[in-house]
């Protein structure tokens, strides 16, 4: 049985029994044995084959997680919807006895205006809102009466504050808005 010498171990120790030598695996490695050359390009094709199945199943397993969240998403989403359109009907904002929801029509009609952080306060007063709208250009307090009145809201009282800005007034609006055809003195009777 021969041995492979690694050097200064010194003795018998430094002798394992592998069936080559230090000498022989040079040789190997530069390519002059016999078969050598194969043998380099059979491990090196190995290796390759390895890291590429190691990357692929890397790959995939990744992409499943990812498919696995991704599919948790929807149904949380799928779920919220659900219990958003049963808690606020959005087709023409009407509640189950046909008076508009004030609230929908309101909160629908703020977000298509972009009046985003310009809505200071909305509150509920009995079955109509008092809200505060600060930084109204002269457009757009237009274009809210209009939007409102189209889908059944109207101004019941309103205090208009005007605020110059440059050249051109700014608008705070603090108004009661509410179903059209009621008015404050028929909400307090009742």
């Amino acid at each position: 049985m021969a041995a492979l010498n690694l050097g200064r171990t010194g003795g018998a120790g430094g002798l394992l029994p592998l069936g080559l030598n230090l000498g022989n695996a040079r040789s190997v490695l530069q390519g002059e044995a016999p078969g050598s050359v194969r043998f380099l390009a059979a491990a090196l094709l190995a290796l390759g084959v390895w890291a590429g199945v190691s990357l692929v199943t890397d790959q995939i397993g990744a992409a499943g997680t990812a498919l696995a969240v991704q599919e948790g998403r929807w149904r949380t989403l799928s779920m919220l919807a659900a219990e958003y359109r049963v808690m606020a009907p959005a087709a023409g904002a009407r509640t189950a006895d046909g008076d508009v929801d004030v609230a929908s029509v309101f909160a629908q009609v703020s977000e298509r205006m972009g009046l985003g952080s310009r809505v200071n306060r909305i509150s509920p007063d009995g079955r109509n809102q008092s809200v505060e709208i600060n930084r109204l250009y002269a457009g757009e307090l237009t274009e809210l009466q209009k939007q409102l009145a189209a889908r059944g809201v109207h101004f019941l009282s309103a205090e208009i504050r005007a605020l110059p800005a440059g050249g051109e007034r700014l608008f705070t609006v603090s108004a009661i808005i509410g179903p059209a055809g009621r008015s404050l003195r028929g909400e307090a009777r009742r």
